[in-house]
């Protein structure tokens, strides 16, 4: 995938310095012993950071995998997506938050994928072919969430931008809006039946603006 610029605010640095920590204080394994191992595959296209009982223990990258040891009294692993950044710098927040589960029932191997507890997520790839440039809103039925912007082509490339994570409903359209920020005005829409045509398991669209709204 192109990312064109587009960068994932992964708490990394927390996260890093935080499992480095605890790397270190941790006891000799006849007071902590790690008992528990099961792999973790990241089929999302986002990173993820997983912890466990509140200690962070890896950022997995988008579709990777690793084994992960933990101790046997281990309790709960939460994973949580990191969030597409605008042209701002900032994330741009989206409909997946943190997951949480039960060690215990976790088994041989945890699957990451967009579909968490019976609901289907996905996120976009858009590409704008037009010399205008549009905001990206994503409808939901009732109100319009502004997702992202989605830069002119230029000369020598199209425009893109990545989506966050959002809720695919019944009613869910992903909108092109020709004001260039703001989510407002005349908008050219993918509706929900377009939007079904997402990768198994990454929740990956790929879609093309081809004329201004």
């Amino acid at each position: 995938m192109q990312s064109r610029g587009i960068r994932w605010n992964l708490l990394a640095a927390v996260a890093i310095a935080l499992a480095a920590a605890c790397e270190g204080n941790r006891a000799p394994s006849e007071t902590t012993p790690f008992a528990l191992r099961f792999s973790v595959t990241n089929y999302l296209v986002s990173p993820v950071t997983i912890s466990v009982d509140s200690v962070p223990y890896v950022i997995l990258m988008g579709g990777k995998s690793t084994s992960i040891t933990v101790p046997a009294a281990a309790r709960m692993l939460t994973w949580i997506s990191a969030k597409a950044a605008g042209s701002n710098g900032l994330a741009i927040p989206d409909d997946l938050s943190e997951v949480k589960m039960s060690v215990a029932g976790i088994g041989s191997a945890l699957e990451i994928s967009n579909v968490v507890n019976d609901q289907t997520y996905i996120t976009a790839s858009i590409y704008n072919s037009t010399t205008a440039g549009v905001s990206i809103g994503v409808y939901d039925g009732t109100s319009v969430t502004c997702a992202a912007e989605l830069p002119a082509a230029t000369s020598t490339s199209k425009g893109f931008t990545q989506t966050g994570y959002y809720k695919l409903l019944a009613a869910t359209e992903l909108r092109a809006y020709r004001t260039p920020s703001g989510c407002t005005g005349a908008f050219a829409a993918w509706p929900s039946s377009q939007l079904r045509g997402f990768a198994t398991k990454s929740g990956l669209l790929t879609l093309t603006l081809d004329s201004p709204p």
